[in-house]
Order: structure tokens, then C-alpha cells, then sequence
């Protein structure tokens, strides 16, 4: 071993003590906007320790889209709660989800004459099934499903769903 070894070595410990450090304190980095790399923001999962995990995955008109995902302990979890938990800001006042993530910017996709709506998806493997937008209230996934929803223009009489989250290929 050269002369700098030691020190070199206690150098690479310090900047991993403080990456951790900083981890520990700061959280994990945010995913990015977009998902068209696999990250390992993309990775992280809120409460990680729980039994079950489900993934959401929102995509707007842009074709910009992020997952999310979320542990929780029972043996499934309802679409609103995933939404609220996964940190996703959504308004659904007539059992129909209307406004996800600041798209529509305005209330114009609350007022039941859209021309743009948020179509939902369920993944339960590798393929999406669509969903009637009035089930969001009531939808639920389990323990390795995905929620989807993808905001289209509502003359699409079978809109494509997003992609699917990083977890399950996508």
C-alpha cells in the first residue's frame, strides 16, 4: 500500500457518512418529471416498509408522466388514498376526477362540459385495463397494481393509457 491509501480511504468513508447523513435528513432526491429515465428517485417508495405496495401513474396532455408508489397495510388501498398519499394534489367533487397534479390549471375541468377528461387505468401485471371515470371514488388496487390516469381529449372513444410505472417495466 502507497502512503495516501489511509487517507484516501477515510476520505471516500467521510463522503459517504455525509451522503448518508444528508439522505437521513434532506429525504431521497425527488423523481423526475417526465419518467423517461429509471432513476433511483423513482425507486423510492413512501412507507417502504409496509406489506403491500401499489404505484400510481399520472400523465398529462403534454406526455409528460411520473409513478409514484406507496406501501400500505391492508389488502388494498382505494384511489383518493393512494393519490393523497403518494403526495399527488387531485379534485374530484362529483365521484369523478377532475383536476390531478395542476392540469387542468383551472376549475374548466370540473364544470361537466370538458373537452379535456382524466381517463383511469388499473394495472395488475403488465397491462392496463381501462376504468369508467366515475369509479374513481371507488376504485381500488392490491398489493403490486397500478392506479393510471391520463388526461386525453374526451372525443377519444378509447384513449391509450400511460406508461406503465418503472416497477412493473415500464
Amino acid at each position: 500500500m502507497g502512503r495516501g491509501m489511509p487517507s484516501r480511504l477515510a476520505g471516500a468513508a467521510v463522503l459517504l457518512f455525509l451522503l448518508a447523513a444528508c439522505d437521513a435528513v434532506c429525504g431521497p432526491f425527488p423523481a423526475a418529471p417526465g419518467g423517461s429515465a429509471h432513476s433511483k428517485a423513482n425507486l423510492a417508495c413512501v412507507d417502504v416498509a409496509a406489506p403491500h405496495h401499489a404505484y400510481v401513474v399520472v400523465e398529462h396532455a403534454s406526455g409528460a408522466w411520473f409513478d409514484r408508489c406507496v406501501g400500505f397495510a391492508p389488502g388494498y388501498i382505494d384511489a383518493p388514498t393512494l393519490l393523497s398519499r403518494a403526495g399527488i394534489v387531485y379534485a374530484a367533487p362529483r365521484r369523478l376526477v377532475c383536476a390531478v397534479d395542476g392540469e387542468p390549471h383551472s376549475n374548466a375541468g370540473c364544470d361537466g362540459a370538458a373537452t379535456w377528461h382524466w381517463a383511469l387505468f388499473v394495472a395488475g401485471g403488465h397491462a392496463w385495463s381501462p376504468k369508467p371515470p366515475g369509479d374513481f371514488m371507488l376504485l381500488r388496487v392490491g398489493d403490486g397494481q397500478a392506479l393510471g390516469l391520463r388526461y386525453v381529449i374526451s372525443a377519444a372513444a378509447s384513449p391509450t393509457p400511460p406508461p406503465l410505472p418503472h416497477e412493473l417495466g415500464g
